[in-house]
């Protein structure tokens, strides 16, 4: 299920916060223990990732808040317009930020290079319908830590968003390339999935079962890297991966 199919499935209240709509879920929050990367930012899995929403689409606002709350993060708050959210942030610093491409008084990007220098220790990500790849790539030098595709399915988004809010460089396939160093695009992004996963400690079947693959394919997938990356171990093949920066979160 997408992030946009889901929000026809159930009905959202809401509530008002700093002048502008929030949206309160119907749906209580769920306990929520991460598969934790060691990153240098790891502290911020060890408690709820609080989250603001940026997105001119009430029905996107109210689909991801309850897919995030869903999945343990606390949304404190949603806005339809850019600027809302830069004097919200001003006062109210969140682990992660999420906002759309295109908004009302201000672009995506913008939102992104404004957040970014009032404080770099806010994650921020993109979360857009369009396959922009010269969009991705202005957004990672702007400052964002993630350029996802809103008909990703909402269990791999939330997923995503985690490894954003973690440090890591969550850049959707169908736009990597413009993004990535000759290194990283050595992989595909089937691959960089994978080897995220290693990183993580997941065995095979952990990974097959993630990813929704048998663990044969897992191993073939692996061997794959391990042949592009010139290694013979899962460990040699993260320290290699950290070397050429394919996995950010841990270097």
């Amino acid at each position: 299920m997408t992030l946009l199919s889901s929000v026809f499935r159930s009905e959202a209240g809401r509530v008002t916060e700093s002048g502008v709509d929030a949206v309160q879920s119907a749906v209580q929050p769920t306990a929520f223990e991460p598969a934790g990367v060691t990153t240098g930012r790891s502290d911020r899995v060890e408690a709820r990732l609080s989250v603001v929403l940026v997105d001119d689409h009430q029905v996107v606002l109210e689909g991801l808040q309850r897919t995030l709350t869903r999945d343990g993060m606390d949304v404190v708050a949603c806005f339809g317009d850019g600027d809302s959210a830069v004097a919200f942030l001003r006062t109210r610093p969140v682990d992660l930020v999420v906002v759309d491409l295109r908004l009302q008084n201000r672009s995506g990007l913008a939102l992104v290079d404004a957040v970014h220098r009032m404080n770099p220790d806010i994650r921020i990500a993109i979360l857009t319908s369009f396959e922009d790849a010269a969009a991705a790539s202005a957004a990672v030098h702007a400052g964002a830590g993630g350029f996802l595709i809103k008909d990703t399915p909402v269990d791999e988004l939330a997923r995503r968003l985690r490894g954003v809010a973690t440090g890591t460089l969550v850049i959707d396939s169908r736009v990597a390339g413009a993004v990535l160093r000759p290194e990283q695009r050595l992989l595909s992004g089937h691959e960089l999935s994978i080897l995220e996963l290693v990183a993580e400690g997941l065995t095979n079947r952990e990974i097959g079962a993630r990813l929704h693959l048998s663990h044969y394919t897992v191993k073939d997938y692996l061997t794959r890297i391990m042949r592009k990356l010139g290694t013979r171990s899962r460990a040699e093949t993260v320290a290699r991966a950290v070397q050429q920066g394919l996995l950010l979160g841990l270097a």
